[in-house]
């Protein structure tokens, strides 16, 4: 008997449930559906896929979070797609967390930018010492290097290659030393008081150093940064077609080498379209002086090297500027400029 009226009253309790649910769905219908919605909701959120979860979580916080959500849009348009992504998934301290990590990453960045230019002081900690600027482009290429006050009475020389300094570049490395010979150049002598000719001072055989300190510098630097090409920018009292005179003013003085004679050529008929006296064009000439830097790295480290001489009788300003229409040139032919 008691059996039975436990199963009468389980029997009831049930029927009574039923009643109850009837009466809520028939009473408030907009209810009943928002509780079948929320319940379908949460069940669709189980079977999101990564790849859709960023567009998802957007949708929730456009309502929720709108003041965070313009803040996160706002600072993401400076970051990375990859940065976008890993925000959008994320809320609250975690967002300003990614957002600080990728300011940082871009302010790495732009240092890194700002300093790959440098430069390296040669013959340091002696008075000879003068700096060597280098400009990288951070793309596969040759190595130039560009001299200048060598010797230091030859002012264009000088001030065109304080000017090429400041160059950027499409590829390869450029290094320049505006004022190789800093006490001469300060003196305004061809070489400083008490010092010898530092454009004999370079090797003049395979098994010779450089015979002073600053040469000794210079020729490392060119064999540490394994230099390509090279040239060393100077002067002469006058036009090298003057044969009364042993000057070489007014021309290109290189080693003879297939490639060199290619880039000299190019840049003598360059610079000479725009001289109409032939008397005062660029010459064309070989074999520089033995001891000079341009000799000694041509001849015993294969560089490609030359000598570009203009001629004082002319303004400064001409000088500098064909100084620095011959740099250009070499630049270009070399696709660096």
């Amino acid at each position: 008997m008691n059996k039975v009226s436990h199963k009468l009253i389980h029997i009831f309790a049930a029927f009574m449930l039923v009643m109850f649910a009837m009466s809520t769905v028939y009473a408030n219908p907009r209810e009943a559906q928002a509780l079948t919605v929320s319940r379908s909701l949460a069940t669709d959120v189980e079977r999101v896929s990564p790849e859709s979860t960023s567009s998802y979580t957007y949708s929730l916080t456009d309502t929720v979070k709108m003041d965070n959500t313009t803040a996160n849009n706002n600072a993401d348009d400076s970051s990375s797609s990859k940065e976008k992504t890993a925000t959008s998934t994320k809320t609250g301290a975690e967002d300003e967390e990614i957002l600080t990590m990728a300011v940082t990453d871009e302010s790495v960045s732009k240092t890194s930018n700002e300093t790959k230019n440098g430069k390296v002081v040669l013959a340091s900690g002696t008075k000879y010492a003068t700096n060597m600027y280098i400009i990288r482009s951070n793309k596969p290429g040759p190595v130039v290097m560009i001299v200048g006050g060598v010797h230091g009475n030859e002012t264009a020389g000088y001030k065109a290659a304080a000017a090429v300094k400041d160059y950027s570049i499409k590829r390869g490395t450029l290094l320049v030393i505006p004022e190789a010979n800093k006490l001469a150049v300060a003196q305004h002598r061809r070489s400083a008081k008490g010092g010898s000719n530092l454009n004999r001072a370079f090797p003049q055989s395979s098994s010779q150093s450089a015979d002073t300190t600053l040469a000794k510098a210079i020729y490392s630097a060119v064999k540490k940064y394994d230099v390509d090409w090279l040239m060393d920018m100077h002067e002469g009292y006058d036009y090298a077609k003057n044969k009364s005179t042993s000057s070489v003013g007014q021309s290109l003085i290189y080693y003879p080498n297939s490639a060199t004679k290619k880039v000299a050529g190019t840049i003598v008929s360059k610079l000479n379209r725009n001289i109409s006296s032939s008397y005062k064009q660029f010459s064309l000439l070989r074999y520089p002086v033995k001891g000079s830097l341009a000799r000694s790295t041509a001849q015993y480290l294969g560089v490609n090297s030359f000598i570009f001489e203009t001629c004082s009788k002319q303004t400064l300003s001409t000088r500098v500027n064909n100084q620095l229409k011959a740099a250009n040139t070499l630049l270009q032919q070399l696709n660096m400029k």
